[in-house]
């Protein structure tokens, strides 16, 4: 779905237009688990690593995908006397997909979790923090910073919308699938 009011600016703009939606209601929906009890959290660490195992292996075969993160996420969840989640949804995007748009999307989230962690440390919560800590994401993300922040071209970034948006979907599907589990 292209965006219009992007195709003045950036890359990184045009990406941020076209999910904000997705976006927004996946902070939304993770959001209320970081702010809850010990339980709460458990389940923003499962949604996490079962959402990002499938990305994960998706951007291995791709040119320089981020760091993995779902060993923290596995760690943290241990550290919770839990195990980590066997049933991993599959990621697949859109035939065609720019890897910058789930690279962007990944990196991204990296700066929320530095919010989460801010929150967390300032409310003496003593959880483990490997995932929400690496600063192995945010060195990616800085080296994102030269195409996200070229100007927009339709040519060259529509693929990486629909890639972003897929990814969105995915967290998104991931999550709705959690809470209906640990619903029932």
């Amino acid at each position: 779905m292209p965006v219009a009011n992007g195709a003045r600016g950036s890359t990184r703009n045009y990406l941020k237009t076209g999910t904000a939606a997705s976006h927004d209601r996946l902070d939304t929906r993770l959001g209320a688990l970081v702010a809850g009890d010990v339980r709460d959290y458990a389940a923003f660490l499962d949604i996490q690593y079962r959402a990002r195992v499938g990305v994960e292996c998706w951007l291995a075969g791709t040119g320089t995908p981020p760091p993995r993160q779902s060993t923290l996420l596995a760690q943290d969840i241990a550290a919770l006397g839990r195990i980590a989640p066997e049933d991993i949804p599959t990621f697949a995007p859109p035939a065609g997909s720019d890897a910058l748009g789930v690279c962007w999307v990944l990196a991204g989230s990296s700066l929320g979790n530095r919010a989460i962690l801010a929150r967390l440390v300032k409310n003496k919560v003593d959880w483990p923090v490997d995932f929400l800590s690496d600063s192995g994401m945010t060195t990616y993300w800085r080296s994102l910073l030269p195409a996200l922040e070229r100007p927009h071209s339709i040519d060259t970034d529509d693929a990486a919308l629909r890639a972003a948006q897929a990814t969105f979907s995915h967290f998104n599907a991931t999550v709705a699938d959690s809470l209906a589990r640990e619903a029932a």
